[in-house]
């Protein structure tokens, strides 16, 4: 029987972030990556969300390792949450394994384990060799994976992009991609979420130059940038661009500070002296001298920014002729929020300025049409992206001469087995979204988020009925409290005709001898009806029912 190894996507194949495969040979598995989505905004109350580990879970004693290709929390957020039932190590560069280590810390986990791997260095676990390959990102660090397996050669891209003037350190290593690529490539699972844009992604030096531009423009206004705060190239340009005109620079926002003292403890950012202060000083200097770095995570670059611009962020208020800044693009699904925070913004008097100072980290048509052609795969797996981003990725490996038939538009939870000489789907496994809110991981079902929805769109109506034990009597008249429903000032005289409402259907249920527990569900259902014929509402309503001894 001919050898195969299995490449399972747990999340990642189906929209931006959650991304998770897994690698599977016979007795050995190993998984790439373990990220978060970006907050839904269709779920009230949900932090993020996680893949689900369930076949991982159930096939353990296979798995050999974790192996990170960056630092970006839809590849790294959803770490903490699983690594303690994993129990793996976990393996990454630099920057990713000291970004993954303050996410644990954060959350108390002390028994990870984490092994930094150098770029160009290999790690073998099980029947897989890894080699780490510098690729170029919107964070520091990042790496493509070479996979040597017992079939052939699967290169994983990671997110990347093809920066050949990078600020910081080198250009991705097109030369080593080619040598592997020369000797033969199996599969290649490339980065799609860049396939429908034409071209090549412009360099951050590119940006550079627009960023000064604007300074000179505005240098006699007060100026607030938003930006990724991963991006320690934009991060560095910007402070740079600061210093040579003379202004000062305040780094604002939970996630920029983490990453850039990473970054700066590595060594991976250097800035002139006393240029950064502290937010508390910023009194002490005109305002046309001061620059704030706003941000967010990954994928919430304005986070800090909508703050400001709702007026509840403790240190700074807008004022008149305030310069805003975007060097960042508003990530899928986030559009509207990027506008009202726009908006809010302008209504107070601010500049805005958005326009050609954003590089993208990832690779247009034309870069993954390179990468392609280098590695000259036998099978392309698009992969990071929806289903119409990895259409086009394929379109564009079948431009370079890959047969359609060889090009495979898999979902997450499909079972594809590689060979030397096939590749098909052969299996599905049932993988779900597992949310998170707050500490809690999974716990919240379609149920409660119904009722979050409820609530957020209609409020909540409680009535609490008190009973006479002995009796079997109303020992008081029914309690009827509402929140975010009704004005109880202008009720329409709702709560009293609820009240006689609640007391005829108790007196109607118990004659028919109802004592149990349908007595609270003809309450509820009659407090419903009544409502809806009223004012056309629709809340939760919560009837709750207690007995005492008089």
């Amino acid at each position: 029987m001919e050898k195969s190894v299995k490449i399972i996507p747990l999340g990642g194949f189906d929209k931006i972030g959650m991304n998770m495969t897994l690698l599977e040979y016979q007795d050995s598995m190993i998984i790439i990556d373990c990220g978060t989505s970006f907050p839904p905004n269709n779920m009230p109350g949900i932090d993020t969300s996680i893949p689900d580990i369930s076949y991982i879970m159930q096939n353990k004693d296979k798995l050999k390792g974790l192996i990170v290709t960056h630092g970006h929390e839809d590849h790294i957020g959803a770490i903490p949450y699983v690594i303690s039932d994993l129990n793996v190590p976990i393996y990454g560069t630099p920057l990713t394994i000291l970004l993954v280590e303050n996410k644990l810390k954060a959350l108390n986990i002390k028994k990870a384990r984490t092994k930094v791997i150098k770029q160009g260095a290999s790690i073998v676990l099980g029947d897989f060799k890894i080699e780490f390959i510098k690729t170029n990102h919107s964070i520091p660090d990042a790496v493509s994976l070479s996979i040597n397996t017992p079939v052939g050669t699967i290169i994983h891209t990671g997110d990347f992009k093809m920066d050949l003037t990078p600020i910081n350190g080198d250009a991705i290593n097109l030369k080593r991609l080619a040598a592997i690529g020369s000797k033969g490539v199996l599969a290649v699972m490339a980065d799609s979420t860049n396939a429908m844009i034409e071209g090549y992604s412009p360099s951050e030096t590119a940006v550079s130059n627009s960023i000064d531009h604007i300074f000179n423009a505005y240098k006699n206004n007060r100026m607030i940038i938003a930006t990724f705060a991963s991006n320690m190239d934009r991060v560095q340009q910007i402070i740079e661009i600061a210093n040579k005109y003379g202004k000062k620079v305040i780094l604002q926002g939970k996630a920029m500070l983490d990453i850039f003292n990473a970054a700066e403890k590595l060594g991976y950012i250097v800035l002139p002296k006393d240029t950064i202060i502290n937010i508390e000083d910023a009194p002490n200097y005109p305002d046309n001298l001061l620059v704030y770095i706003t941000t967010g995570n990954h994928g919430e670059p304005i986070t800090c920014l909508a703050q400001i611009a709702d007026g509840t962020h403790e240190h700074i208020k807008i004022k008149k002729d305030d310069t805003i800044l975007f060097s960042s693009i508003p990530v899928m699904g986030s559009e509207k929020n990027f506008e009202q925070t726009m908006n809010k913004l302008e209504e107070q008097g601010a500049n805005i300025i958005f326009q050609e100072i954003h590089a993208t980290g990832h690779a247009c048509s034309e870069e993954l049409k390179l990468i392609y052609t280098l590695l000259n795969p036998k099978f392309v797996i698009p992969a990071h992206g929806q289903y119409r981003f990895r259409k086009a990725s394929a379109k564009i490996a079948e431009s370079i001469g890959v047969p359609h038939e060889n090009t495979y538009l898999i979902k997450n939870g499909d079972v594809l087995e590689i060979s030397e000489n096939s590749c098909k789907v052969t299996d599905h496994i049932k993988v779900d979204e597992i949310l998170i809110d707050g500490l809690g991981i999974g716990d919240i079902g379609g149920l409660i988020l119904k009722e979050r929805k409820i609530l957020s769109d209609s409020g909540i109506v409680i009535t609490q009925l008190c009973f006479d034990h002995k009796s079997g009597r109303l020992a008081a008249k029914p309690s009827i409290v509402t929140k975010g429903f009704i004005n109880n000032e202008n009720d329409f005289g709702l709560i009293d005709e609820l009240q006689d409402l609640v007391r005829t259907e108790i007196s109607r249920s118990i004659s028919q001898g109802v004592r149990d527990d349908r007595l609270s569900k003809n309450i509820k259902s009659s407090i419903e009806d009544y409502i809806w014929k009223k004012i056309m509402r629709k809340p939760l309503i919560v009837v709750t029912i207690t007995e005492i001894v008089l």
